[in-house]
């Protein structure tokens, strides 16, 4: 077997009919190399912004939430509901909150936007994405607010200034009826990293929420975390059963499914148009052992007349085969790990902020890795076989006289 081998090798490096290497077969590595470092350093790259995309979601939006079903409004602030949620395994946090829309207007601008109240306890999440300014104060004359980043910027506004909130719902007076309208100051802006979240949403206390929309004590909902991400479908499935019928729960994967299922649509088209790429380097492995095989008819004739038989010539170009898909895989290897270093350590390309990700994110997992490299060794032995049986069939006198 080892004679198999390196007779293999020295008809892979020696392919013309000179006896000399043959461009070919450059090729042939180069193009197994390109197309597998292609596929595995953009998959890197999706799967990085999935990730990454996922912790900016969830940063601003959390693992399930809890509200009225279509026609139901909002309902009344229940300890018991709080409880049943607590009590339920992978369930780590529940918050209250209020949901609404509302009209945006500051000195300069008037926009839509939408207004998340909570309880001044459950603040500290909005605080680790402070970014400038403080959160809202109780004690403070003219109820705060804390604004997305974004949202400010569009508004033109600074810590500090006032901004009208408008309720849709009419209220009576002099006039008959008006919008509700309050002033509020602005005392922070926040960050998550979701660009839409923070070009929408902005923070104040559940009590200002609830008088602004003359709501008494009635709630929008519940947050919910669970321990990890990958939790949250199951706890949700868990949670449904146990709500009253008024009430639904929804996970992240739910609440976000278009933007999640477009971005895994995205993987598996560039998965498939890649995929060709190394299907037309396993063709040009077909074509070069086949002119190979040309090449070494003479060779051939002589290795069956010196008592070679049919499945050792087979083998042989079996094995030219696989030694050129291991060349090709290698090179793969190596650009892949090329293309991720200067990714993630040289590439110094900032993203505009409308994106999700200010950098290209990268995320290495080995399965698809295996899956590539191991799909690709299959394709390249298969690739071996049609021209290796056209070897095996050659007349070994005919082989010489040439």
């Amino acid at each position: 077997m080892s004679t198999i081998k390196s007779i293999a090798w020295r008809f892979m490096m020696k392919g013309t009919e000179k006896g000399q290497f043959s461009l070919m077969t450059f090729f042939s590595w180069l193009a197994i190399g390109v197309g597998v470092a292609a596929m595995c350093g953009l998959l890197s790259v999706m799967y990085g912004f999935e990730n990454s995309l996922k912790t900016k979601v969830l940063n601003a939006y959390p693992h399930i939430i809890v509200s009225p079903k279509e026609g139901s409004g909002a309902i009344s602030d229940s300890e018991s509901v709080i409880k049943k949620l607590r009590a339920e395994p992978g369930v780590v946090r529940v918050v209250p909150y209020i949901e609404r829309e509302m009209i945006l207007q500051s000195k300069s601008r008037t926009l839509g936007g939408v207004i998340w109240g909570l309880k001044t306890e459950d603040f500290d999440r909005v605080k680790k994405g402070l970014v400038e300014g403080k959160l809202p104060s109780s004690s403070s004359a003219t109820p705060e607010i804390v604004m997305g980043r974004e949202l400010a910027h569009r508004l033109n506004l600074y810590p500090g200034d006032s901004i009208k909130i408008i309720s849709p719902i009419a209220k009576s007076g002099v006039m008959g009826a008006i919008p509700k309208a309050e002033t509020f100051q602005v005392s922070g802006f926040y960050a998550s990293g979701h660009y839409d979240f923070d070009e929408q949403y902005l923070y104040m206390a559940m009590e200002d929420a609830q008088d602004l929309l003359e709501w008494n004590s009635l709630i929008s909902g519940y947050h919910v975390w669970t321990h990890s991400l990958d939790l949250a479908d199951e706890v949700q499935k868990t949670l449904a059963p146990s709500l009253p019928n008024s009430l639904k729960a929804e996970s992240w994967s739910v609440f976000n499914a278009a933007l999640f299922q477009s971005l895994k649509l995205e993987q598996y088209c560039m998965s498939a148009i890649l995929s060709f790429a190394i299907l037309i380097a396993v063709m040009n492995i077909v074509i070069t052992l086949m002119m190979h095989v040309t090449h070494k008819r003479k060779n051939i004739g002589i290795l069956r007349a010196l008592g070679a038989s049919k499945s050792q010539i087979q083998s042989i170009f079996v094995w030219q085969g696989n030694w050129m898909g291991v060349v090709g895989l290698s090179v793969g290897a190596i650009l892949t790990v090329i293309f991720i270093l200067y990714v993630k350590y040289f590439s110094q390309y900032q993203l505009p902020e409308i994106y999700y990700d200010r950098s290209i994110p990268i995320e290495l997992r080995p399965s698809s890795f295996i899956l590539i490299f191991g799909g690709a060794i299959i394709f390249v032995y298969l690739a071996t076989l049609l021209p290796s049986r056209k070897a095996a069939k050659l007349d070994p006198i005919e082989a010489i006289r040439e």
